[in-house]
């Protein structure tokens, strides 16, 4: 690894990192201020939707008039799912693919650093960018929240977030291995969130039919259950092995794959 090319990846991307993880930060303190403002209310304001509907919703899987199903479909089941995986895939994108089609990968592989440093370079800046994703998410959550009456123990805090970070290096590492395959950076960021839609359409559409269900084991949507630890639940064992696995075989596989691909 290159502690120079670290700096200066971190530096080219400072502006989207900034601007994405106060965002995320600002989106908790409303959250958690929401909860206070309409918490008591939620759950009648619920009882007048369908239950075919709050079902498509995952309400089979948490109550939403809970304060874990409130956060899982007001915030961390849709809306920080869309964040994160902008931010993954945007700094995946630029990464390997986007520099080759600009043309700046060949003159940084025209210094003195091999392809694989450059590739584990950008592999560790962007498990510290995943890092500090989550901790703008489940730390302002952390710190606000018992003064808006939201209040999570050590243990709930640090489950959602190892695993909230877990799905996001797993999205993220998709997107990386996509992104060392292909030479501009349009096909591996539609792929990438092609392929997260279609995690969450089957997810939708397996609470409701049995049609979506065979695709569970490999959904990386269906394993994210936030609200049901939130409200004291604990984390489905097969979704650390599926997020983990996929982590460490993704990551690893676009630092192979960069190594060996011609990027003239």
């Amino acid at each position: 690894m290159s502690w120079t090319l670290l700096r200066g990846t971190l530096h080219q991307r400072r502006t989207s990192m900034f601007w994405f993880c106060f965002s995320l930060a600002l989106y908790s303190w409303m959250m958690v201020w929401f909860w206070e403002k309409m918490g008591a209310d939620y759950g009648q304001m619920l009882e007048n939707y369908p239950q075919e509907f709050l079902t498509l919703f995952g309400g089979n899987e948490v109550s939403f008039a809970s304060m874990g199903g409130f956060f899982q479909i007001e915030y961390l089941g849709l809306m920080w799912m869309i964040i994160i995986g902008a931010a993954v895939v945007l700094f995946a994108c630029k990464a390997f693919s986007g520099e080759i089609g600009a043309g700046t990968m060949e003159l940084l592989l025209a210094q003195p650093i091999s392809r694989a440093r450059v590739a584990l370079t950008r592999v560790v800046a962007f498990i510290g960018y995943a890092v500090l994703l989550n901790a703008f998410t489940f730390v302002p959550i952390q710190i606000f929240g018992p003064t808006y009456d939201v209040k999570l123990s050590a243990e709930v805090f640090w489950t959602v977030f190892l695993l909230g970070l877990l799905f996001t290096m797993g999205i993220g590492g998709l997107a990386m291995l996509l992104s060392s395959m292909f030479r501009d950076s349009g096909k591996p960021a539609a792929i990438a969130s092609g392929m997260l839609l279609l995690f969450w359409i089957a997810d939708m559409v397996a609470n409701v039919s049995e049609a979506a269900e065979f695709f569970d084991p490999v959904n990386l949507v269906t394993y994210w259950q936030p609200g049901k630890i939130i409200n004291g639940g604990s984390a489905d064992a097969a979704s650390w092995w599926v997020y983990g696995l996929l982590t460490v075989v993704t990551l690893a596989g676009c630092v192979v794959v960069f190594s060996r691909r011609d990027v003239a």
